[in-house]
């Protein structure tokens, strides 16, 4: 098989990946057709096939994966799966600890390190059923210098970041879902620039015991996924047998993803990154809203309600509300690992943890008080719509290994309310998102609007 270096996984078009679903292909190990088995060794021959280019994995565990997939493969035979995704071929970014494989958060400081647990998700998960084929790429602690992994679709491009190796592994066909963390724009802004699915639920929802956080209140757990019916199964599991964050509920829903429901009004967000994104993207997100109004809905703007101008004002901010909350909160252990070896730190979080002696407690306290009349704000608007609706980057993937602006994403984890990237937008042969955010703990009335935007634009959710 040849491989085209420069676009390994072809052109992109939305609706690419997405045609048959994990769960449509769990029909066909019930009804005997296919087993989980032969599906993971078409996943390895893809990854073998396609990933030199795009350099997704930090570690593969095929024979781990084999067994699983064959325990998977038994357990249909015998009419016993044990859950929605058992046999789902997953990638696990690498701040989550793995049992039995290496974790080394993309860092020289943990090079070879091998944990004796699982995080919690991941553990829920593996024992769901999951075959869990290796560790992906992550930019180190999530928050250093570009990761080495590229855009399946145009390798001089970046994946975005911090879950590069999930969102590429992903948008190649390699996988159908995979786990990435969110501090900033880890899940939505890579699910935009590599046309995936991509949930950040609600604050708290998915338990990250185990997993790496430099923010404690800014950190999710995330998701990227071919269809959002993948993402969906996969993250209910994941809350249900490993729970929420301790003293959170979790994530509230049922098991089988919901059904695509119509919004009735929905809020168009400029935000802070409105000034700065791409014409062309800005045109195919105002192509978006004039389909959704052609079937039914009602868009409002800051044009309309003072209440919303207001908001769009505190979006603006976001980014420096963002800054002091993270910079603050990423001292421990960070501090410790730049006393322990500065040499193994790189640039960029170097450079962060300057800038986080700079910030005071006075104005961490400050910040939390801004993000609390934030919150309320966004509560009193979600009492007058189904949800918001922006774009999820400022265009596509920028050429070059820089992971590309957050600016649409800060505000969003600032706020711990779910948003989601939906794969609408082409730009340039590029794919660019379409975010909508909800209420908080309601994830899955926002996957079921987020389904129905989806399928009026002909692809599979």
């Amino acid at each position: 098989m040849s491989v085209d270096v420069l676009s390994p996984a072809g052109r992109y078009h939305p609706g690419v990946l997405g045609s048959v679903s994990y769960q449509e292909r769990r029909k066909e190990f019930v009804e005997g057709r296919d087993t989980p088995r032969r599906y993971l060794e078409r996943c390895i021959e893809r990854i073998e096939a396609i990933d030199g280019p795009i350099m997704a994995w930090a570690f593969k565990n095929y024979d781990a994966a084999r067994k699983a997939a064959d325990a998977s493969s038994e357990r249909y035979k015998s009419n016993r799966p044990i859950s929605l995704i058992d046999g789902m071929p997953l990638g696990i970014k690498d701040l989550y600890e793995t049992a039995d494989m290496p974790t080394e958060y993309g860092s020289e400081l943990f090079r070879g390190n091998r944990p004796i647990r699982d995080a919690a998700t991941v553990y829920a998960l593996r024992h769901g059923g999951a075959v869990l084929l290796g560790k992906t790429v992550t930019v180190c602690f999530g928050g250093g210098d570009p990761s080495r992994t590229r855009n399946p679709f145009d390798t001089r491009r970046t994946p975005g970041g911090s879950s590069s190796g999930s969102a590429a592994a992903v948008a190649a066909g390699m996988i159908p879902t995979a786990l990435g963390t969110h501090g900033r724009g880890s899940t939505i802004r890579p699910a935009s620039f590599c046309g995936v699915f991509g949930l950040k639920p609600t604050y708290g929802s998915i338990n990250r015991q185990g997993s790496w956080s430099a923010a404690h209140s800014l950190d999710h757990v995330g998701l990227l996924a071919a269809t959002l019916s993948d993402v969906w199964t996969t993250a209910r599991h994941a809350a249900k047998h490993a729970g929420g964050d301790p003293g959170h509920p979790g994530l509230y829903g049922e098991m089988e993803p919901p059904a695509p429901q119509r919004p009735l009004r929905l809020i168009r967000l400029d935000t802070a990154g409105w000034p700065v994104a791409d014409a062309a993207a800005k045109e195919q997100f105002e192509a978006v809203l004039r389909d959704l109004q052609k079937a039914g809905v009602h868009i409002f703007s800051r044009r309309d309600d003072p209440a919303i101008e207001a908001y769009e004002q505190v979006h603006a901010n976001s980014s420096a509300l963002w800054q002091a909350l993270y910079r603050f909160e990423m001292r421990w252990p960070l501090f410790q690992y730049r006393d322990y070896d500065k040499s193994k730190l790189e640039a960029r979080l170097l450079a962060g943890l300057a800038q986080s002696e700079g910030t005071s407690q006075e104005l961490y306290r400050a910040a939390l008080v801004e993000r609390r009349h934030f919150r309320e704000m966004h509560a009193e608007l979600m009492n007058r719509c189904d949800g918001f609706i922006t774009l999820s980057a400022p265009g596509a993937a920028p050429i070059g290994m820089d992971q590309g602006s957050a600016i649409f994403n800060e505000a969003t984890s600032v706020l711990g309310c779910p948003a989601i990237s939906l794969p609408l937008v082409v730009v340039d042969d590029m794919p660019v998102g379409v975010q909508i955010l909800g209420a908080r703990d309601g994830d899955e009335r926002l996957t079921s609007i987020g389904r129905w935007i989806a399928e009026i634009h002909c692809v599979t959710a």
